[in-house]
């Protein structure tokens, strides 16, 4: 019985030194984002977003996740050469992390919003 509970006991020692120090660290590296849109004569538009787990209340939570695990959470450019018939300001805010990263984000469009990359489509 000796043999098998010094092999027990050596086998979660191993485990303990094989596992990550604390819990911590993965939380540390999680992508967790507040996403807001806002428009003149609507409401506000706010949705959260969380990577490793998927989830929160955006409606694109898997493709966003998609993008964000292989490219930066960055807004196209105002089109210089578009033509406004009417102002319609759209600004949109992104605040939280990214792999652990703080970002924080802010653009306002002027008439055209572009095409937009998957975390922005909420």
């Amino acid at each position: 019985m000796k043999v098998t509970t010094r092999g027990l006991i050596g086998a979660a020692c191993a485990a303990a030194v094989l596992m990550p120090a604390s819990s911590a660290t993965a939380h540390d590296a999680a992508t967790q984002l507040i996403f807001t849109r806002t428009e003149p004569d609507r409401s506000p538009r706010t949705v959260t977003l969380t990577c490793d787990p998927i989830g929160g209340s955006h409606r694109g939570a898997a493709a966003a996740c998609a993008y964000l695990a292989d490219a930066e959470l960055t807004l196209p450019d105002s089109d210089s050469g578009a033509r406004c018939f009417r102002y319609y300001p759209v600004e949109l805010r992104a605040h939280g992390t990214v792999r652990g990263t703080p970002v924080s984000i802010e653009h306002t469009y002027g008439c055209v919003v572009p095409d937009l990359p998957a975390p922005w489509k909420f």
